[in-house]
């Protein structure tokens, strides 16, 4: 996702100046206009806002407080924007602990996709300081077309650990259907056609039914890991508020079976192959 946020940002003429440990990512930002840097001390020397895109709080951690870190080389007043899902008491004392070094955390994780992402239409679900809020709403609508403000720091990671709960179910769901498809000998192509314009639909069936049916998990767009972690988030947040995630608990099963069978670098849409002894008639 940080490659759309970063042609976006380049297309409503902001400087984009970006750091990553890929050599291979810093040749196509500079390829696209952007200006890459070697280090973090160096990307810390010539911006005033930053914009994460990693994996979760451990790089999300290294990143601010590693050896180096952004926090200790940044100037005081700036901003940095987490864009990744994590737990909400982590996002929560990280501001509280970035605030006493004078720099603002705005929490806003974001929805749609690396799809929605290049189109600059992700939902991003934004939290913390207001004033750094709208100090940074204006970079947030360049690769989101819809913007909201749900508060304190670790609203916005609430709100991504509920929109991970439906997308989790509505994968596993899928998968699950894909391979009763299969298993009845559907034709395919018109079964994912149907299920996609009724009320069965879902954002999840219609975007990875198709890798589910061609069985093309090798590029991923969002890896089965992923989803076993947010899912664990999702699983800790019911644990937290003593509610009875069913549905949830049922999806994450999913997931981790299918990264226990080795496919946890594959496309997410692999979790339906959990059901191949259905579906191969094994």
């Amino acid at each position: 996702m940080g490659r759309g946020a970063a042609i976006n940002l380049l297309k409503h003429n902001f400087e984009v100046i970006g750091f990553d440990v890929r050599k291979e990512s810093l040749d196509w930002l500079q390829e696209q206009g952007g200006v890459p840097v070697p280090s973090i001390e160096q990307l810390a020397s010539k911006v005033k806002i930053v914009i994460s895109f990693v994996v979760n709080s451990e790089q999300t951690e290294s990143v601010l407080y590693g050896n180096p870190g952004l926090i200790e080389k940044l100037s005081k007043d700036s901003v940095v924007i987490v864009c990744s899902t994590m737990d909400p008491t982590y996002v929560k004392n990280l501001s509280e602990r970035m605030s006493k070094d004078g720099i603002a955390l705005v929490d806003a994780p974001v929805t749609g996709g690396a799809s929605g992402a290049m189109k600059g239409t992700l939902t991003i679900m934004g939290s913390g300081d207001p004033t750094a809020f709208e100090i940074a709403r204006p970079v947030l609508a360049a690769f989101g077309s819809n913007v909201y403000y749900l508060g304190a720091a670790g609203a916005g990671a609430q709100m991504k650990v509920l929109n991970q709960l439906l997308c989790g179910v509505h994968l596993a769901a899928a998968g699950e259907a894909i391979a009763m498809a299969k298993k009845q000998g559907l034709p395919l192509s018109t079964t994912l056609e149907i299920l996609s314009k009724g009320a069965a639909s879902s954002w999840m069936l219609a975007d990875r039914g198709p890798r589910m049916i061609s069985e093309t998990f090798d590029n991923p767009a969002s890896a089965v890991d992923i989803f076993v972690k947010d899912m664990s988030l999702v699983l800790d947040a019911a644990r937290q508020n003593k509610f009875p995630a069913h549905l949830a608990h049922t999806a994450y099963l999913k997931f981790i079976e299918a990264s226990a069978r080795g496919l946890g670098a594959l496309d997410d849409s692999a979790v339906t192959t959990n059901y191949h002894m259905a579906t191969r008639n094994v």
